[in-house]
């Protein structure tokens, strides 16, 4: 036992040493959780940014960071590409929750050639987003298909699927007992944002 100790001890410390700047994020991103948990509340900011988005956010920015960090890049190019992956998870989210509400042709095809805001006009911001989306291309020698990747794809399609064929339930009276369903829903959905981050998930030679 003292031996296998003194084996495990130093790669352990050099684990930390190494990954210090995603263990501490990892430690916040418990910490969000549980105090959301143990309070019950639901959104950060009333009507705004809810916790399982921040939780979730904070995730794929925390795994893409530790993924690139695995592969060796530089600290400025792992803060980089984490910033775009948690960007085009948001994105990647709420294209595919604004779109689940089913739309026309016409509609898709409005929002693929409206470069404006579309502030008070009932757009939907589609061109914009998948531009963000997009620049993942820029850290695209560092991705790979893999297990995880597949099986958070597969996942969240399953809990969308789950969601609409309910009826999806939408959180609208934050707050109200009523709205239980809706916020389970919207929170194991939110797994969608992950999904830019396992794409750095890429086998390390030895």
């Amino acid at each position: 036992m003292l031996a296998a100790t003194r084996i495990v001890w130093p790669n352990v410390v050099r684990a930390v040493r190494k990954y210090w700047i995603e263990l501490i994020l990892g430690l916040v991103i418990v910490g969000i959780s549980f105090y959301a948990l143990l309070s019950g509340s639901y959104n950060v900011v009333e009507k705004g940014l809810t916790y399982p988005s921040l939780i979730s956010y904070l995730s794929c920015f925390t795994l893409t960071l530790f993924f690139l960090h695995r592969q060796k890049l530089k600290f400025f190019d792992r803060i980089l590409y984490s910033l775009i992956s948690m960007l085009a998870g948001i994105v990647l989210f709420e294209i595919i929750y604004y779109y689940s509400f089913g739309l026309s042709q016409s509609e898709l095809l409005r929002d693929l050639t409206f470069f404006g805001n579309g502030e008070g006009e009932g757009f939907f911001p589609l061109i914009w987003d998948l531009l963000i989306t997009a620049t993942l291309v820029l850290a695209r020698r560092y991705m790979s298909m893999n297990k995880s990747l597949i099986a958070t794809v597969s996942f969240s399609a399953f809990v969308m699927v789950v969601w609409i064929k309910s009826g999806y339930p939408q959180v609208i009276a934050l707050g109200s007992s009523t709205q239980f369903y809706p916020k389970v829903f919207d929170g194991i959905a939110k797994t969608i944002a992950l999904i830019p981050a396992f794409l750095f998930n890429k086998k390390v030679e030895a």
